[in-house]
């Protein structure tokens, strides 16, 4: 697990920003592999979203198999059907793979102290607004999954939102971290 340029570059930055205490979203979860990092190095919550059902299981899962409990680190499905600039808002938990009782996530919106997208470059642009809307005022935002020559297109699009963007690199990829504007 974790083996990915982007994950490594993401594990790297939250070593940095995670300081104990945290809340954070992991968008686009996966395997659940940043969230459970984050609650390793001290985060007090981490909460996983993804658009598919297997990654949902597999967060969970993970979850479990590394000793954590699933309080720690809701894991819920975004519905596929949804549009871009809704799918945040509400969502369905998944237990056992199977969709629960729907959950409003607007009042999480501003109230996440590390945000991290490990996705692709489309996503990233087209989701800009719901990634970066989760992230308190002055609070980390990464996004990853792209090429280094990916950088000035995600950096002109996040830096409408973010402060004291940086970009770190590995083996011709990229990590971009940004500060939510006050």
């Amino acid at each position: 697990m974790g083996e990915h340029p982007t994950t490594k570059l993401c594990f790297l930055l939250l070593r940095e920003v995670v300081e104990g205490g945290e809340h954070c979203l992991d968008y686009g979860t996966g395997t659940g592999v940043l969230g459970i990092a984050a609650l390793k190095m001290g985060a007090d919550l981490s909460t996983g979203i993804d658009i598919d059902p297997q990654a949902v299981t597999s967060a969970s899962e993970n979850l479990l198999l590394d000793g954590l409990r699933s309080n720690q680190m809701p894991v819920y499905l975004v519905p596929t059907n949804a549009q871009p600039s809704s799918f945040p808002s509400t969502i369905d938990k998944c237990e056992e793979n199977k969709p629960a009782n729907s959950v409003d996530l607007q009042s999480s919106r501003g109230s996440y102290d590390i945000v991290a997208a490990n996705i692709l470059l489309n996503p990233l642009l087209e989701l800009v607004d719901d990634i970066v809307v989760y992230a308190k005022p002055g609070g980390v935002v990464a996004v990853s999954g792209i090429l280094e020559e990916q950088v000035p297109k995600v950096e002109e699009v996040y830096s409408r939102y973010l402060d004291t963007i940086l970009v770190s690199t590995m083996n011709g990829w990229a990590c971009l971290q940004g500060t939510g504007r006050v």
